[in-house]
């Protein structure tokens, strides 16, 4: 099976002079983010450049602002502008490059994925550097090449998870202003900080030697993409390596709290449990009734019901169900007690109105004097039927009438 092609990383990042202190602070493991730095390896190591880099870089900086400052006031003095000269006395040295978001001076990131590094052809040797030193003398000799002297820093950090080297590029300019050549710092001299593709494409073509290949070409897929009529593919943001590490101890962070609730949720629930069935069992023992109160004491050899017991949620939980359940219950008896008394009611007043039209049909055959006797039994009759069946009082009263018609 072919080797898996692994692409060369090549990163920009804009820096401006403040930038440099913490830059340094950094490199000496003195600040920023260390908590992915490994004790035990190597501290970064000088590639280019002296160990005073940076106080030169700032030094250099400084000269740069003073001798384009001398050159204006000279300038401004020469063609007698006084009143010009007097306000940019006042006003100071000017920075001696064009103001941007990303600053006059570039952070150079180069590397590969960490499984590159570690594969070697000799298995016996167990921290192999080979493949180090092989990026290393591409990398270095890749910044001389396309930055020269503007390549005023480079270091190799081994003590973090992938090796990888970091470079400043100080990037010089000399422009005709005030009547004099002046120096400036203009990062768009450089082709390869100008042309971002460009730069991508030249780290391919160099590190391929050693067997590392380009970069995504995502500008050119973008390209391709609108060309054809298609949705461009979603632009990338490269994180770095400090907000994605503390992106993701936040995110574990809240995975372990989480595991955590639900364990406590999961023990509370069996704790919970274990008191439901301790109160099931105590009830269908006979130790306690529904309601939680003792019968007769337990002679049973499982988990007594112990005053804790009593007051942990789950018997107060269980004690609380039995007597919802065992209310309902009774209700439920009631109810249909109740319905069963109603239905012999029912039945029993159907008879009774059964009888009482027998008794109309007889005595309407009879005289007219027993009638009359009859009615007045009837109406007695009737008054009891009508306090257990409301809807047998407009039949009585009817009755009534019918009965008293023919007197």
């Amino acid at each position: 099976m072919a080797a898996k092609k692994h692409p060369v990383v090549l990163r920009y990042a804009g820096m401006g002079p403040s930038d440099i202190s913490g830059y340094e602070a950094h490199r000496y493991r003195k600040y920023g983010d260390l908590g992915h730095i490994d004790r035990d390896k190597p501290k970064p190591r000088l590639l280019i450049g002296t160990e005073t880099w940076a106080q030169e870089a700032l030094a250099e900086i400084k000269l740069i602002k003073m001798e384009t400052f001398a050159a204006e006031l000279t300038d401004l003095d020469r063609r007698n502008r006084r009143k010009d000269l007097k306000k940019r006395r006042i006003e100071g040295p000017r920075d001696p490059w064009r103001a941007s978001r990303h600053g006059p001076l570039r952070e150079v990131l180069l590397t590969a994925n960490k499984d590159w590094f570690e594969e070697t052809e000799d298995s016996a040797e167990l921290f192999n550097t080979a493949r180090e030193k092989q990026f290393e003398e591409r990398a270095v000799a890749w910044l001389k090449a396309n930055f020269g002297d503007d390549v005023i820093h480079a270091r190799a950090d081994t003590d973090e998870q992938a090796y990888h080297i970091h470079a400043v590029i100080m990037p010089r300019a000399t422009v005709h202003k005030y009547g004099v050549d002046c120096c400036v710092l203009q990062p768009s001299i450089h082709p390869l900080i100008k042309d971002y593709e460009a730069a991508q494409d030249s780290v391919g073509d160099w590190f391929s030697e050693i067997g590392l290949v380009r970069g995504e070409a995502r500008k050119q897929a973008i390209r391709e993409a609108l060309n054809n009529g298609k949705a461009p593919p979603e632009k990338r943001r490269h994180v770095r390596p400090a907000e994605w590490r503390a992106k993701e101890e936040l995110r574990l962070a809240k995975e372990a709290a989480d595991l955590e609730v639900r364990r406590r949720e999961v023990a509370e629930r069996e704790d919970i449990a274990e008191d439901v069935i301790a109160y099931a069992d105590a009830v269908s023992a006979g130790d306690i009734d529904e309601g939680g109160k003792p019968i007769k004491p337990s002679t049973k050899t499982g988990s007594p019901i112990t005053p804790d017991r009593k007051t942990g949620f789950g018997f107060v939980k269980a004690r609380r169900a039995f007597q919802a359940v065992a209310k309902r219950l009774a209700l439920r008896a009631a109810i249909k007690a109740q319905q069963a008394a109603e239905a012999r009611v029912a039945t029993e007043i159907s008879e009774i109105k059964k009888a009482d039209d027998t008794i109309l049909e007889i005595a309407r055959l009879l005289p007219k004097g027993l009638r009359g006797k009859i009615a007045d039994v009837r109406r007695k009759l009737t008054a009891s039927i009508m306090a257990l069946d409301p809807a047998f009082k407009g039949r009585g009263r009817k009755s009534g009438q019918e009965q008293s018609g023919p007197e």
